[in-house]
């Protein structure tokens, strides 16, 4: 058999006991005057030597002495018990019951109590408010069939049932699983309460959590917040059902309204506010929140949450903000999807030798899905070629590389191909312009050299002095060096 999980429950047995005892206290010893009778039947009165140890017992009680008065009431018993008329004995074992109440002896006063209800010898009023205190002390002691038994039995009379006794019923048949009863019973409690209860609230919004009954649970939670709007508990609530119900909406704004408030500081829920900021296209305000909160130290600085103040940052178009706080994240991850990330970014931002860093550092970390894997390649291949000048073939062959990685995969594969086929091209390019740069450098050589060669022999056949580079070149010349002129 479960208990209710409310918060509030303990409180409230507290209160149970506090008003059981004080009930039971007031019973009176001299009940020959004031008690209504039962029809045809005379007043009850109590037989003059009970009386009087009674009255001594009660004195004890009322100086708060309950082990001196129930050695009193057990001596009386003892002494009495089996020549006591059924009026005595119940009175006696009445005020009994209520010592073991205030000595905390919950199962010798149910023995006592019911012993009394079952002498039946009471005046009527007295035996149902019997019924009532017994039915309170089931409760408390979690044997709720009895305590619904008794307090039905008491209601069946004309007596006033209060909010807290409806209130009790219905907690007893929440407990046993019967949650349509319960709902019929905690609702008498809200409607004759004098003043909203929290508790009653907190049960009836436990029954109809239980029965799925979403609308008037809704409905219960949007007055609760009026009620006590201090209480986070109920904005949480109330922010999760409209969100059940798709209404994103109403649900971000109960979460925000709980926040201004100054209620949310779980770094959980400022997360969750900000990723409504971010679906309702404020994601500058989600981030600069995060941001804010990570600054406070209620939301951790860890990879997840600074996974998001990065995607957020993105989303507003501050790349300037988002590219540091992901670096961050990526070197906080021991997987490289976040470094896959931040390369992605960096190559968009032509932040090219750090996209390179970060594509080579999420594929040495590993954890990629094949598909990832496949793009890193194709992107750290454009990372790399974009840093190459022109006639830097060690840079093109590095990208090359990493495209001939990338080529491996079905899903990159025909990319990766042009890809190096046209580096390939490049390169072919470069070294057939780089022979005709060389055949054309030798040809114009030798233009040259016949140009000086000539200009030389006509330095020689005028008789005038040869420079050193005339007399070299006319001798290694077959015309100048074998005529000696």
């Amino acid at each position: 058999m479960r208990t209710t999980s409310n918060s509030s429950m303990g409180r409230w047995l507290l209160l149970v006991l506090t008003a059981l005892m004080l009930t039971l206290a007031g019973a009176v010893l001299a009940q020959d005057d004031s008690r209504e009778k039962k029809k045809d039947d005379p007043v009850p009165t109590l037989d003059p030597r009970v009386a009087q140890d009674l009255l001594e017992a009660y004195e004890l009680l009322e100086e708060d002495e309950n082990q001196e008065a129930l050695e009193q009431l057990n001596s009386l018993m003892n002494r009495r018990g089996d020549s006591m008329k059924p009026f005595d004995k119940a009175s006696v074992l009445q005020i009994r019951g209520t010592t073991y109440v205030n000595l905390e002896d919950m199962d010798r006063a149910l023995a006592d109590f019911s012993a009394a209800l079952d002498l039946n010898a009471l005046p009527e009023d007295q035996q149902n408010r019997l019924r009532f205190n017994l039915a309170q002390i089931y409760f408390v002691n979690e044997r709720y069939e009895e305590s619904i038994r008794l307090f039905e039995e008491w209601m069946k009379a004309d007596v006033e049932v209060t909010d807290t006794a409806w209130f009790m019923l219905g907690a007893a048949y929440y407990n046993l699983d019967n949650y349509q009863k319960a709902l019929e019973s905690i609702q008498s409690a809200v409607d004759v309460s004098p003043e909203p209860q929290k508790r009653y609230y907190d049960l009836l919004n436990a029954i109809y959590s239980e029965l799925g009954n979403v609308d008037d649970r809704t409905g219960l939670l949007e007055t609760m917040v009026e009620l006590w709007p201090d209480s986070l508990s109920y904005w949480r609530q109330l922010s999760s059902l409209y969100l059940e119900q798709d209404d994103q909406l109403k649900s971000f704004a109960a979460l925000e309204t709980a926040y201004v408030n100054g209620l949310i500081t779980s770094g959980d829920d400022i997360v969750m506010l900000a990723q409504y900021y971010s679906t309702f296209d404020n994601p500058h305000r989600g981030a600069s929140l995060i941001e804010k909160e990570m600054e406070a130290g209620r939301v951790e600085r860890n990879v997840k949450n600074l996974e998001l103040l990065s995607q957020l940052w993105s989303q507003a178009r501050e790349h300037n903000k988002a590219i540091p706080v992901l670096r961050e994240a990526a070197r906080m991850s021991d997987e490289g999807l976040l470094s896959f990330r931040l390369g992605q970014s960096l190559l968009a931002n032509e932040q090219n030798e750090e996209a390179e860093t970060a594509l080579e550092s999420a594929l040495d970390k590993g954890g990629l899905e094949d598909s990832r894997r496949a793009e890193a390649w194709m992107l750290l291949g454009n990372a790399r070629f974009n840093q190459a000048e022109p006639g830097d073939r060690d840079q093109r062959n590095a990208a090359d590389e990493a495209f001939a990685q990338a080529e491996k995969f079905a899903s990159t594969r025909q990319q990766a191909s042009d890809w190096r086929g046209y580096i390939n091209a490049i390169n072919q390019t470069e070294r057939r312009q780089a022979a005709l740069e060389e055949e054309q450098g030798e040809v114009l050589a030798s233009a040259a050299r016949e140009r000086l060669l000539t200009a030389c022999r006509a330095q020689q056949l005028a008789g005038s002095e040869l420079s050193e580079q005339c007399a070299t070149l006319l001798s290694e010349s077959d015309d100048g060096g074998g005529s000696g002129q």
